[in-house]
């Protein structure tokens, strides 16, 4: 039987792997960034750095989501600040520059002479998804409800809008986004990497099936009796939810450059759910595990001992389809 190799270690080590990534794979994907919970009322935004492109989402005065890029014509000062909150006008924290709600240039504060043309904020597209908000950088990438394709439907059974916010948790991980991604996509290091969650469900049968579009998966574990966890999705490039009794999890994980990833937990539940604190506890516990590995794998990436590997045709065809992904978006390197 002839296997399928991995990555090279390069891909995963190389700044100039991450970017020849970022523009095909972050600058075009719809990447999830914030809740419509978030941005209730006129003024509220969000930000977010999209594999160092720093935005923002914002309610506008018409009840509309915008996004832009968090930065102003003028001397690249920032239109908000980092974090999410509310504020009624669009001005450049720098030097004052006031902007309109669609980001055209209002006033150029006590600049000395008209401001040139074209000194408007630059937009980015913005789309709600079941009370999750995604944001795309292309202009030339389809809107998000036809981006998404057959991936909706996969999922209208769970009732997501019905939960409520519960906490969020968040990590730094030392590893390139793909050394996780790798890792979520298969389920052949849960009796070793996760016990206590092998014996919450049948791990032995974890499966990731796919179903006609290479860019999502659903993963699927057989409950044991009051299992914790049951069914997990995933979604090109970096976002992933967690099913489990009365509530559900995002998590995504973005690139913090080419050597750190920031893993992003986000729980909801049901307002009658039961076991909330522990299934978050368990959930965590299992987080932690993965961060440990993936951090152990991607010194040993560094290390430069190690070049390719070979993937189990049982287990890791979700890492083959993965690759694939990855290549076909940046190319063949030199």
């Amino acid at each position: 039987m002839s296997l399928t190799t991995t990555l090279p270690a390069r891909w995963y080590t190389d700044p100039g792997v991450f970017e020849r990534e970022r523009g095909p794979i972050f600058g075009s994907s719809w990447i999830h960034v914030a809740y419509e919970f978030q941005l209730r009322n006129p003024g509220d935004y969000v930000t977010e750095n999209l594999a160092g492109w720093p935005i923002f989402i914002r309610r506008g005065d018409d009840g509309q989501l915008r996004g832009f890029y968090n930065l102003c014509p003028h001397r690249a000062g920032p239109i908000v600040w980092e974090g999410s909150g509310c504020r009624p006008n669009m001005v450049c924290r720098y030097h004052g520059w006031a902007f309109n709600t669609d980001g055209t240039l209002r006033n150029a504060r006590d600049f000395g002479c008209p401001a040139p043309d074209n000194m408007d904020l630059t937009p980015i597209q913005v789309g709600s998804f079941r009370g999750m908000v995604f944001a795309c950088l292309s202009p030339s990438t389809a809107p998000l409800h036809d981006w998404l394709g057959g991936f909706p439907a996969e999922i209208e059974q769970y009732p997501i809008e019905s939960y409520t916010f519960h906490s969020k948790s968040v990590r730094n991980v030392a590893c390139n986004w793909k050394t996780y991604g790798d890792n979520f996509l298969e389920g052949y290091h849960l009796p070793t990497v996760h016990p206590a969650m092998s014996r919450d469900a049948d791990a032995l049968h974890y499966e990731v099936v796919f179903k006609g579009d290479d860019r999502w998966n659903i993963h699927v574990m057989p409950p044991r009796d009051d299992s914790t966890f049951g069914v997990f999705g995933y979604f090109w490039p970096t976002y992933a939810f967690d099913i489990f009794p009365g509530g559900f999890a995002v998590e995504r994980w973005l690139p913090r450059g080419h050597s750190h990833t920031e893993l992003i937990f986000e729980y909801f539940f049901a307002d009658d759910a039961v076991n909330v604190e522990e299934t978050v506890k368990f959930s965590e516990e299992v987080a932690d595990e993965d961060a440990r590995v993936c951090e152990h794998v991607q010194r040993n990436l560094d290390a430069g001992s190690y070049d390719t590997g070979v993937l189990s045709p049982k287990w890791e065809h979700g890492l083959e389809v993965f690759h694939r992904l990855v290549r076909d978006a940046v190319g063949e390197l030199d």
